[in-house]
């Protein structure tokens, strides 16, 4: 992008406007103050200066420009957020040697198919039928509105005939789920007289739809779109892109299982709400929360099943390194149904008093044993040992202590009941150097051009950098650009302003591959300089986990560990081709 129209955008954009969507500001003389969305704090560190149109923490230093601040404050590319800005001010952006996405016909389609079916939802005979429904489960028109819910007509083939008549292929259509054939050779439309729930990506684009049944004889109660190119479940969230900018006001994600949940969270006031959709959490979407809040509240059903969801849910989150609570909903209801027996105010009672995931597992595991019993006994010890592995100190102390005094049971949780064949294998000088090699020619390509700036900054994660020298580097190498919008860097002005590193800069500069601009031409080239530290990342991660089978009682949860291993262990061979 032209670096005056970068310019025209940051002028143009008003910050205070623009962060008063992610921050709560009051006015300090000239500035507006607020608590940093970068990082937790009591005293209001964040600063917006009208007159210097800047947003930036006095506590942490994050934030600058109006493009710089949507772009951390989103995790998106300074490109990306330069565009989002630009739209809303109603400047066109031209980007030179931009390919076009592969699926964006795709993404039109889903779009299309949503608009339909609200248009259905707003203008059919069958519309005030399902409107009345929503009604009756205490949405307002603005919440459907909101959700975008919709309709798909009973009609056979209504919506085929749509997509049709917009000159989509019956292949993209098919693709996609929307539409099927049957034996005669006839197509018809998959949802048909179901309410719809439209399913975005983290982009906010649709792909696709859970729909509900408005028949009392139809035996499948939900139906959801089939995965496609574009709509991989585990990977998404129900209402992310919606829950964004509330999750850096509201400093905390809350995840459900279903819609229904999401919506009656937002109607007691929660817009930061997200679903899994009714199936196991993974670790894909454990990260997308991860992007968005350090903190998650797993408000699931409580019944038997939400209960084990919760705990198979915990480690997976605690992974992400996220702050967890958990909302303890009694009497065997999901939070639609809460808020729906016992009202708002209680639901808004209850989220004061979620419950630490720990203490949470430790009444949980007790449900449905007889702790008389020696294999009960055993169970719950296993249990408890999984969930406080790896947990500070003190908690395991705690919790130690608290099973002997209220249950008479010793967890012993350090204590080593048997040992493995498996050995810690030390990671070769040849297999680090070649990781600091990898690392290096990533960072003599961050100096020399910025073709592969947004690919290195998904890939290379600054905490995975062990070499001090490498990892400050980098660190400064991000902080120019984030500064300056992704402008080339000026050697002379990185020097002089952003970096103390002479030594290994010019190391750098004084390569074969910086002076001959010996630099990534291809993306397999990129991903071949990336497999050597990705390698080393592999063999540590199978240490660490090494390192942990000598805790573990549980059977199955170490075969569980060694096929882990054995897996890593075989994508380090595949890179050692």
């Amino acid at each position: 992008m032209d670096q005056n129209l970068y310019q025209k955008i940051n002028e143009e954009t008003d910050i205070v406007a623009l962060a008063s969507e992610y921050v709560e500001l009051s006015k300090r003389g000239k500035n507006f103050m607020g608590l940093c969305p970068f990082h937790d704090e009591k005293t209001p560190s964040f600063s917006v200066s009208p007159e210097k149109n800047i947003a930036v923490c006095f506590g942490c230093g994050k934030g600058g420009s109006p493009i710089t601040f949507l772009s951390q404050i989103k995790n998106i590319s300074p490109l990306d957020a330069a565009k989002e800005l630009a739209k809303k001010l109603g400047l066109m952006v031209e980007v030179k040697d931009t390919v076009k996405d592969p699926f964006e016909t795709l993404y039109q389609m889903m779009e299309d198919a949503s608009l339909f079916y609200r248009f259905v939802l707003k203008n059919s005979l069958l519309g005030e039928e399902a409107i009345k429904y929503l009604h009756q489960r205490n949405l307002s028109n603005d919440e459907i509105a909101h959700f975008e819910i919709g309709l798909a007509p009973n009609d056979t083939d209504a919506l085929y005939k749509m997509l049709k008549s917009k000159q989509y292929t019956v292949t993209d259509m098919m693709k996609l789920g929307l539409v099927k054939q049957n034996e005669e050779g006839i197509y018809y439309d998959v949802f048909r007289n179901r309410i719809t729930f439209p399913i975005k990506n983290d982009q906010g684009r649709v792909v696709g739809f859970s729909a509900r049944t408005l028949s009392s004889k139809e035996q499948v109660k939900y139906m959801n779109s089939t995965e496609t190119q574009v709509f991989k479940k585990g990977e998404l969230l129900y209402h992310f892109s919606d829950a964004l900018k509330p999750a850096v006001k509201e400093k905390q994600v809350i995840l459900h299982e279903g819609f229904f949940d999401v919506i009656a969270s937002y109607q007691a006031g929660y817009q930061s709400t997200v679903a899994t959709m009714g199936t196991a959490l993974t670790k894909e979407q454990a990260r997308l929360i991860k992007r968005i809040s350090p903190k998650v509240v797993i408000a699931y059903d409580g019944d038997d099943a939400g209960i084990q969801a919760t705990l198979k849910a915990i480690p997976i989150l605690k992974q992400q390194g996220l702050s967890i609570s958990v909302l303890n909903l009694p009497s065997k209801l999901d939070p639609d149904d809460f808020v729906k027996k016992f009202g708002v105010k209680a639901y808004q009672d209850l989220m004061n008093q979620t419950m630490d995931p720990y203490l949470f597992g430790y009444k949980a595991y007790q449900i449905g044993k007889d702790l008389k019993r020696s294999d009960d006994i055993t169970h719950f010890k296993n249990e408890m040992k999984e969930l406080l592995l790896g947990t500070d100190p003190t908690i395991i102390e705690l919790y130690e202590r608290k099973a002997f005094d209220e249950l008479g049971i010793q967890l012993l949780i350090h204590q080593k009941e048997f040992t493995l064949p498996l050995k810690e294998k030390p990671i070769s000088k040849k297999m680090y150097h070649r990781a600091i090699r990898s690392i290096d020619i990533l960072l003599i390509n961050l100096l020399k051009r910025t073709t592969y700036l947004d690919q290195i900054k998904s890939k290379l994660i600054f905490t995975d950098i062990e070499n001090k020298e490498q990892k400050t580097l980098y660190k400064d190498i991000m902080k120019y650009y984030d500064t300056n919008q992704g402008k080339m860097l000026d050697i002379e002005t990185f020097k002089l302003a952003y970096t103390k590193e002479h030594d290994i800069l010019n190391r750098l500069m004084d390569s074969t591959e910086y002076k001959k601009d010996l630099l990534i031409t291809d993306d397999l080239q990129f991903a071949e300089i990336m497999k050597p530290f990705e390698s080393y990342q592999l063999q540590l991660e199978i240490n660490s986990i090494i390192k942990k089978l000598d805790q573990l009682m549980d059977e199955k949860t170490k075969e569980k560990h060694l096929k882990t291993i054995d897996s890593l262990r075989k994508q380090v061979k595949s890179y050692d081709r």
